[in-house]
């Protein structure tokens, strides 16, 4: 096993794998070894892939990296949160330990990401409809003024190029569901972006509460990728992020004792406040005590 853990990326919904070049590097000159995902689902011809493929090609990366006995640090982005919550069932660390087997993710990083309940989707998360900057076009979905709403603090040559990339997304990937919450078996952190335009930070702060009080916490002042923005602030939040998946994993470590919150018993209609979501979209800054979650049981 190497002395270090490997730290593997995956993308939001539009974004290419190359998304993150500019903080593997970074990473890479400081001495780690990192992998980044492409997902089938961003610019698939015809539009069909849908989040059980996007999840299969994370899986596929980290059931190696864990077979050969590596440490892994998921980092996922935005709706990655979904992707890699479906793709690590059975691969946390702990849970391989006590199957006598090698490997596998001590922390496992939400960056500006959805934190999901068993059985919702997206959309369901949006209270079944797209937020307006989100643009369908029959089983396509277009991200409509991005350098707003993803990349707000970016300018010049870094923010045509992060626009060029930018491809269409199945439409699928809105309405597949999770079928895994990570954060009962395997360690968590919650990067927040504190000037996110498209998953407003006090949504954010919401979908953290999920993780339960013993998860790692990380804030930078910056859009919604801040990968790209800030790159020496992603790098201290993912090495945190390292340094605390290490610590946890070792047998004597108890600090995982308190649990996350469990959606286990009745599917819970579980949505963000359209409001809240709607007013970040178009530039809106709504009040913290606006935020509300809206859930019933089916």
């Amino acid at each position: 096993m190497s002395s270090n853990p490997t730290i593997v990326f995956a993308p939001g919904a539009w974004h290419l794998a190359s998304c993150f070049d500019p903080i593997r590097e970074a990473l890479h000159s400081r001495g780690w070894t990192t992998e980044a995902v492409e997902y089938p689902s961003v610019g698939a011809e015809p539009p069909t892939k849908g989040l059980d493929d996007d999840a299969d090609a994370v899986r596929t990366v980290l059931q190696r990296l864990a077979d050969k006995g590596e440490q892994i640090v998921l980092v996922v982005h935005s709706y990655g949160g979904l992707v890699g919550a479906n793709a690590v069932k059975g691969l946390g660390y702990r849970r391989r330990k006590e199957q006598g087997l090698p490997g596998g993710v001590i922390m496992f990083v939400y960056l500006a990401a959805f934190v999901t309940p068993l059985g919702l989707s997206i959309k369901q998360m949006l209270g079944g409809q797209f937020l307006p900057w989100m643009n369908p076009k029959g089983d396509y979905v277009y991200a409509d003024t991005p350098e707003q709403i993803f990349y707000h603090d970016l300018s010049g040559e870094a923010l045509e190029s992060a626009m060029k990339t930018l491809k269409h997304q199945s439409g699928r990937v809105f309405t597949d569901t999770v079928t895994y919450e990570p954060w009962h078996d395997i360690e968590t952190m919650y990067f927040f972006c504190d000037e996110d335009k498209a998953l407003f930070p006090v949504v954010q702060e919401q979908m953290a509460g999920m993780l339960g009080p013993n998860a790692v916490q990380f804030h930078s002042k910056a859009s919604h990728s801040v990968f790209l923005s800030k790159v020496d602030e992603t790098v201290k939040g993912v090495e945190l992020a390292v340094e605390e998946g290490k610590k946890r994993a070792d047998p004597e470590c108890v600090v995982a004792a308190l649990p996350g919150t469990s959606q286990s018993g009745p599917l819970l209609e579980f949505a963000l406040d359209l409001d809240l979501m709607f007013g970040a979209s178009l530039g809106v800054n709504p009040q913290m005590d606006d935020a509300q979650w809206i859930s019933s049981a089916l």
